[in-house]
């Protein structure tokens, strides 16, 4: 199978770490959507211009990270990844939703928003993204009170969509007041499969960041 990726893309980083964390062999083809040739290429792939797209050994091209780990985990059952248990299931993907939708919503309206002049940030629109987000994250925390992953005791998808949101989120927002929360992506940051897919996208990131208009946390 073939993963058509971009190595700083977190929805590339949540299917990475489900292929590290099953062991699963693919080949990675990067993509440079910012390249012209590479983009009008990749359009004949995935129409929407999205990254990642997975095309499995049977020829089927799945796109969206979420549908990607779910073939992942059906057509490979070593190291599961979503619960057989259908209210656990249930739950992770709630959690991943609000992951997605509340936190890493915030953070790409938080990350637009320091890329404005100083007097026109912190419209309406962010304050409501901004303050959706921290309910996400209180959520989050409250959860991991005495869990190891969001859904337990067991590494789910929720927790491979959640290693790369909290990693960027750091970018625009500090979260270090919420100590459960601290503490579960310290415990993401130190498990191999994700280890390994921060450090291949550290690079290309750290660059993106180079050129933006005004800069903003690179600590990651």
């Amino acid at each position: 199978m073939k993963l058509y990726y971009a190595p700083a893309s977190s929805y590339s980083q949540r299917v990475l770490i489900a292929l590290y964390e099953k062991q699963i062999d693919f080949t990675p083809v990067e993509v440079n959507l910012f390249d012209v040739e590479s983009r009008t290429q990749y359009l004949q792939i995935n129409r929407f211009g999205k990254i990642p797209t997975l095309i499995t050994d049977d020829g089927e091209v799945l796109l969206e990270a979420n549908i990607i780990i779910e073939y992942l985990d059906g057509s490979d059952g070593n190291i599961p990844l979503i619960p057989q248990d259908m209210k656990l299931a249930l739950e992770m993907r709630m959690l991943e939703r609000i992951v997605d939708v509340y936190i890493n919503g915030g953070r790409e309206a938080l990350f637009k928003d320091s890329q404005r002049p100083l007097e026109e940030r912190g419209n309406k629109e962010v304050i409501k993204a901004k303050g959706l987000l921290e309910e996400a994250c209180n959520l989050l925390n409250e959860k991991l009170a005495n869990r190891t992953w969001l859904v337990g005791k067991d590494f789910t998808l929720a927790d491979c969509a959640a290693a790369p949101t909290l990693s960027y989120l750091r970018i625009v927002y500090n979260y270090e007041h919420l100590e459960n929360l601290t503490a579960y992506f310290k415990r993401l940051e130190e498990k191999a499969s994700v280890a390994r897919v921060f450090h291949e996208g550290r690079e290309q990131m750290m660059q993106m960041l180079s050129t933006l208009k005004y800069p903003v946390n690179t600590h990651l």
